[in-house]
């Protein structure tokens, strides 16, 4: 069964059950033990929102506004020649209440150019990809624009990086709305090798100061037995 990137998230903030990492059969997981045309629908959602090619990344921007009192519902009373505006008299401090406002974002940040990934969105990723890494991210308005520019601003704020090797910025960045919003980061496959033993391959992008943070480890992103990255 076919299902969309974007009803696969939605299934998994439903609270649809995850399935166990020993799966049924004979130890293996699903990727590996059916065919991609037999995986169904709660197991696309599985690979789509939380695997070895997918991870959940959160943030919370906490805004503080200090609620002004208009100036004629203070008494009038501070004593001459008092140094402190607020001091009321008898030594009470008076404090002008404030409002605090969260937003929390969570997103999905995706392997997309893993081949078990591919396998269940049945797509193929956009032209201006050859050759790269490619990581999605969707869930999070990382842009308020498609411009050229806008796109740019998000790749410089953007990296991927494997222990002990430096980071390395996207080449190439997209928009795409085809299958929900996502975001398509590409890195180049040979400014960046990525092997097995590799641990901690970590991709991080921001939506101003907040920083979202995926890690994969490489040993787990094994399918049929190949590293799928």
């Amino acid at each position: 069964m076919y299902l969309t990137r974007r009803n696969a998230i939605l299934l998994a903030g439903a609270g649809f059950a995850i399935w166990n990492r020993a799966y049924a059969f004979g130890g293996k997981e699903f990727w590996d033990a059916k065919d991609p045309d037999s995986w169904t629908s709660d197991e696309i959602q599985k690979l789509l929102t939380k695997s070895p090619w997918a991870k959940a990344v959160s943030a919370e921007r906490i805004k503080t506004e200090k609620n002004t009192m208009p100036s004629s519902s203070i008494p009038n009373t501070m004593p001459r020649g008092s140094r402190n505006p607020n001091r009321m008299p008898g030594g009470t401090t008076h404090k002008e209440p404030s409002t605090k406002t969260v937003t929390e974002y969570k997103g999905t940040v995706v392997w997309e150019s893993a081949a078990p990934v591919r396998a269940a969105l049945k797509t193929k990723l956009p032209d201006g990809f050859e050759g790269q890494y490619v990581i999605g991210m969707t869930g999070v308005p990382l842009s308020k624009s498609e411009s050229k520019n806008a796109l740019d601003r998000v790749r410089q704020v953007t990296s991927l990086a494997a222990k002990g090797k430096p980071p390395l910025e996207p080449g190439t960045v997209q928009e795409d709305t085809s299958n929900g919003a996502v975001y398509l980061f590409g890195f180049s496959r040979e400014a960046l090798t990525i092997a097995k033993d590799d641990k901690d391959v970590v991709f991080t992008t921001h939506l101003g100061k907040l920083a979202f943070t995926a890690k994969f480890n490489p040993k787990d992103m094994l399918y049929h037995g190949e590293l799928a990255v």
